[in-house]
């Protein structure tokens, strides 16, 4: 039964290093609470070394086969759907601790949401890297902060070079997708208290019209379509993980009328919010 909010999991770090890493053999060995739908206060860093995996992040279903890498970032509702022999590696990191280039690169990923593949020698690297920071982590009075946070760096580094080669193969980076991706990423800090598209032009530095101009010419879609699309995103995921009301989704997503937030809701999912937690709990 749904409660009154989505369950948010901690960074499980008696450390106090700011990671959590786990290796994880065929999937199951994995703690069961991580298998039911939450979200998490920190970055996971995924990278199945083998099999074929299918998880669900945001209502968009995730689908891992053979070696894969794959970001999920903090406040994203995710469970897995299937892990069929699927074997690897979980990296629980509080994002603060990364530097400007690497946050930038993961911020970028995230804007689309797609898994990297990884070749035989990159994935041998990578997993030869992180059973050091195992080894590292595990033993921290004998390794120190300073080479865990070394080596914790080096993984991140491999992660965000795949990312970002998959960014570039995805995407032309000129300025107007530079814009677009700055735009989306201000939208996802602030949809609940920023609905306007001028707001968030003024953030930009940049006019309105401009920036509605670049963000339909990048994306396909006006900058208005954008900031509904984040809200009645989370909308759906209140509707669907918890039991708060209406009025209460409405109010904690920045809207005071409810009936206002209503019409949204079925003017942007053709449906009302009631038919959509009715039709998606069955």
């Amino acid at each position: 039964m749904a409660g009154k909010n989505i369950p948010l999991h901690y960074l499980s770090d008696e450390s106090g290093l700011g990671i959590s890493l786990q290796r994880i053999d065929r999937m199951n060995r994995m703690n069961g609470v991580y298998m039911d739908a939450h979200r998490d206060d920190h970055g996971n860093f995924f990278f199945q070394e083998d099999g074929h995996a299918r998880l669900m992040v945001d209502f968009r279903e995730i689908e891992l086969r053979g070696s894969g890498v794959f970001c999920i970032m903090p406040g994203q509702v995710h469970y897995p759907l299937e892990t069929a022999g699927s074997y690897g590696w979980f990296l629980g990191v509080d994002l603060s601790l990364l530097d400007e280039h690497h946050r930038a690169v993961v911020d970028e990923y995230a804007l689309h949401g797609f898994p990297a593949n990884v070749d035989a020698g990159y994935a041998d690297v990578l997993a030869r890297s992180l059973g050091l920071l195992l080894e590292f982590y595990e033993a921290p009075a004998r390794y120190g902060q300073p080479l865990i946070q070394s080596m914790l760096k080096t993984c991140i580094g491999l992660f965000t070079s795949l990312f970002e080669k998959e960014i570039l193969q995805r995407t032309a980076q000129s300025r107007p997708s530079a814009l677009t991706s700055q735009f989306r990423k201000l939208l996802s800090q602030h949809f609940k208290t920023v609905k306007s598209p001028s707001d968030y032009a003024g953030m930009l530095n940049i006019t309105s019209s401009y920036l509605n101009e670049v963000v339909k010419e990048t994306s396909g879609q006006p900058v208005s379509h954008w900031i509904q699309s984040e809200v009645m995103m989370e909308a759906k995921r209140l509707l669907y993980y918890t039991d708060l009301n209406v009025k209460e989704i409405a109010f904690a997503l920045g809207y005071d009328d409810q009936t206002y937030f209503s019409r949204l809701f079925r003017k942007v999912s053709g449906k009302s919010a009631g038919q959509f937690r009715d039709e998606y709990r069955k």
